[in-house]
C-alpha cells in the first residue's frame, strides 16, 4: 500500500509544478509527462504523429533516414516554439517528485522527533505509526541508489547513478551522484534512526522483514501488473 502511495505521491509532485507553470499534465502508473498547453493540436506535433503512424511499433534506430530527418526537422521547430532554453521549469519540475518524497518523510520524521517521549513512555500509538511510514518516504532515495548501482553492475552502461536525482544533478553541472548520494545518505541516516530508535526492540526485526518482503512485493505489483492496468 504504501509503496503505490509513495511513487503517485511522488509523481503528483511533479505534475504540482507543472501545473504551475501551466503545462497540461499526465499521470501514468509509474511517471507523469507534461506538455505546454495546445502542443498536442499543434498542426506541427499532429503531422509528426501522422506520417510516423506506420513506425509506432519499430524502434527509432530502425526508422527510414528519411524518416528520422523529417521527424528531426519537425522537432526543431516545435523546440523553438515552445521551450525556452532560458526557462528553469523543467528542472523545477523534476525537483518536485524528490521534493516531495523527502518533504513528506520530513514531516514523518519530525513528528516522530516531537512525539519521541511519549512513544517511549507510553509506547506506539495510530499517530506514531503513520509518522513512522511517513517517514520512510527517505527510503526511496536509498532503493533509487541500489536499483542504479545493481543495474550498471548486471548490465554495465557507463552509468551508476539513475533517476531525477541524476538529472537534478546533470541540470545543475554537478558531478552525476552527487544528488543521489547525498539524497541516499540522508535516507539511510533517517532509516537507522526510526528503526533503531523508535521502533521497539522486540518487534523490530518482525517490522524489517515485514517492511522489506512487503515493500519489495507491492513495488512489483504495482508497477508490473496493478498499475499499467489502472494507470497505464
Amino acid at each position: 500500500m504504501f509503496a503505490v502511495i509513495g511513487t503517485i505521491s511522488h509523481e503528483y509532485g511533479h505534475i504540482i509544478v507543472a501545473k504551475s507553470f501551466g503545462y497540461e499534465t499526465t499521470l501514468h502508473y509509474g511517471s507523469m509527462n507534461y506538455l505546454p498547453k495546445g502542443y498536442l493540436e499543434d498542426e506541427d506535433v499532429i503531422a509528426v504523429r501522422d506520417f510516423t503512424k506506420d513506425y509506432a511499433n519499430i524502434e527509432y534506430d530502425s526508422w527510414p533516414n528519411s524518416i528520422k530527418e523529417k521527424v528531426e526537422e519537425y522537432n526543431n521547430v516545435l523546440q523553438k516554439r515552445y521551450w525556452s532554453e532560458k526557462s528553469n521549469s523543467g528542472l523545477l519540475v523534476t525537483v518536485g517528485g524528490p521534493l516531495q518524497t523527502t518533504l513528506t518523510g520530513t514531516i514523518g520524521l519530525l513528528i516522530l522527533i516531537w512525539r519521541r517521549k511519549s512513544i517511549y513512555k507510553n509506547g506506539l500509538k495510530a499517530l506514531d505509526w503513520i509518522a513512522i511510514f511517513l517517514s520512510l518516504f527517505w527510503l526511496r532515495e536509498i532503493f533509487n541508489l541500489i536499483t542504479s548501482i545493481g543495474g550498471e553492475l548486471i548490465s554495465p552502461n557507463g552509468t551508476w547513478f539513475g533517476g531525477d536525482e541524476l538529472h537534478i544533478s546533470q541540470s545543475l553541472n554537478l558531478w552525476s551522484g552527487t544528488m543521489p548520494l547525498i539524497l541516499a545518505t540522508i535516507g539511510t541516516v533517517i532509516a537507522i534512526y526510526v528503526v533503531f530508535r523508535i521502533i521497539p526492540k522486540k518487534i523490530r526485526l518482525t517490522f524489517i522483514l515485514s517492511g522489506f518482503i512487503g515493500g519489495i512485493a507491492g513495488f512489483i505489483l504495482w508497477m508490473n501488473i496493478i498499475g499499467p492496468k489502472i494507470l497505464p
